[in-house]
């Protein structure tokens, strides 16, 4: 490995890494201990879910950011923009002591380039359960790739795992290095062999001020992949994407391959077909001699189609036979927190989801009526960060009225923002969903208030969803002892 031009050899170096227990930087720790090297890290005592992943992966984690809880011995520290970034107590004691410090977007860039072949999913939507798929069917099929997936785990994998250096699938962020200090998209810091782009959408406004921005964010990244890259077709795009279209048109004609239902696609779906535990859906191809193929997953929803699409068209750029990803593909049951199954009991079932952008949250609830179309869904929604809620009230309003009945948690602030900034709090949504003269939300101070009101809603034949970037996930096992008291 190198860094500032300097060989590393990662087995003979000790990683500490601040703000461990985010989902990014567990899987790097990850990644990097299985390589070889020694790992510690910092962040808060609170409970979060990559708790077991790093206790099974025995890395120690402090649960302190004051600088003399630094170990001594550490040649390299990895940050994020997470607890105050640079200004981060602990890096600055690093940056003081002469350690080298590197951003968690450098560290990632670096394990990239040692893979033979690397896949890049970026996108501002259905990135994890699209590079899931891929690492999971790569998993199956080959006993050298490796993986980062932004999730703590999904089927038997964790989110991040070292097994080889012939692929290497991760997510590519288009969120800024330290905003505000820098807000350079960290995407722009990787250079794989191919990648994909499944859409192009406003999620960050602490980061982009308009979806120009962001557009303009995506045409550096793909500008960069085409300028390095010898290899043939390295972009697979989605063929269903408006705001992607408008880049496509700039690009020459050899260097992607478009995916979708549409004709101009390269690689397209055409019937689907939903069942209680699995979705079929039909694909052929103009660029693949592969013919008309029924595939089957167990995930749901339109988006899901085309997030299994763009994985088989990777596969299929890869060289792998259709026969072979069809078996594999069947058998991937998504990351946690994405649709996920907490339990069914006494005719209630009960699922949770990351959704906390409007066109998240309306193609969860949709892949969940398209699944079960008569049963009623009480979503229990947790807005993620104070200025995307400012930012996408309306619309969030507007998406998640179209389950039954909606329960607002207090927002969720990240590690990078305060609540002091804004005025904006869930009872906003509530009063803003009134005024639209809708009738199913209803907002609360807490988690104990929302219980008791959830004894007086849950029936038999009722889904319930937990919904939200933050710690809302934690809901379902107190409503799962809710039912069991009924």
């Amino acid at each position: 490995m190198r860094y500032n031009g300097k060989v590393m050899d990662i087995k003979s170096q000790s990683l500490f890494f601040v703000g461990i227990k985010g989902v990014a930087m567990a899987n790097l720790a990850q990644i990097a201990k299985q390589m070889g090297a020694r790992v510690t890290g910092s962040d808060l005592a609170e409970e979060f879910i990559t708790d077991p992943f790093l206790s099974k992966s025995e890395i120690h984690v402090i649960t302190s950011f004051e600088p003399s809880e630094l170990p001594k011995e550490i040649d390299i520290l990895i940050y994020s923009a997470a607890h105050g970034g640079t200004q981060n107590s602990q890096v600055q004691e690093a940056q003081k002591r002469g350690i080298s410090v590197i951003h968690q977007a450098q560290f990632l860039a670096e394990i990239v380039s040692l893979s033979k072949t690397s896949i890049a999913v970026s996108g501002c939507h259905g990135k994890t359960t699209t590079s899931g798929l891929l690492a999971f069917a790569l998993a199956k099929l080959t006993n050298t790739s490796s993986h980062m997936v932004g999730v703590s785990g999904f089927n038997d994998l964790a989110g991040g795992m070292f097994r080889g250096q012939d692929y290497f699938v991760f997510e590519a962020d288009e969120y800024g290095m330290d905003p505000p200090r820098d807000i350079t998209p960290k995407f722009h810091l990787v250079k794989p062999s191919f990648a994909v782009i499944t859409n192009i959408d406003f999620d960050h406004p602490d980061v982009y001020s308009s979806l120009s921005e962001v557009q303009d964010a995506y045409q550096i990244f793909i500008n960069h992949i085409l300028e390095q890259n010898e290899r043939e077709t390295p972009l697979i795009l989605s063929g269903e994407d408006p705001q992607l279209a408008k880049l496509i048109t700039k690009l020459p004609s050899d260097s992607y391959l478009l995916y979708g239902s549409g004709v101009d696609c390269d690689v397209r779906y055409t019937t689907i077909s939903y069942e209680e535990n699995k979705t079929r859906f039909s694909i052929t191809s103009s660029y693949f001699e592969i013919g008309e193929v029924e595939m089957e997953i167990a995930l749901f929803g339109e988006k899901n189609v085309q997030n299994a699409l763009v994985g088989i068209t990777v596969l299929l750029l890869l060289g792998f036979k259709i026969d072979q990803i069809r078996t594999v593909i069947a058998g991937y049951t998504g990351p946690k927190r994405r649709f996920e199954m907490k339990f069914q009991e006494k005719g209630i079932m009960c699922f949770d989801d990351y959704a906390h952008h409007p066109t998240e949250i309306e193609a969860t609830i949709k892949a969940c009526q398209s699944r079960f179309p008569n049963k009623k869904l009480i979503v229990i929604f947790q807005p993620h960060t104070y200025s995307r809620t400012e930012s996408f009230k309306e619309a969030f309003v507007e998406t998640l009225s179209l389950a039954d009945d909606v329960l607002l948690l207090p927002i969720f602030g990240s590690a990078r923002e305060s609540e002091a900034k804004t005025s904006i709090h869930s009872q906003d949504l509530v009063t803003l969903s009134e005024h639209k003269e809708m009738k199913n939300f209803q907002a609360f101070e807490d988690r104990d208030s929302l219980i008791t009101h959830l004894k007086t809603r849950l029936k038999p034949g009722d889904i319930v969803m937990t919904m939200g970037a933050g710690d809302v996930y934690q809901l379902s096992d107190r409503i799962h002892e809710l039912v069991d008291s009924q």
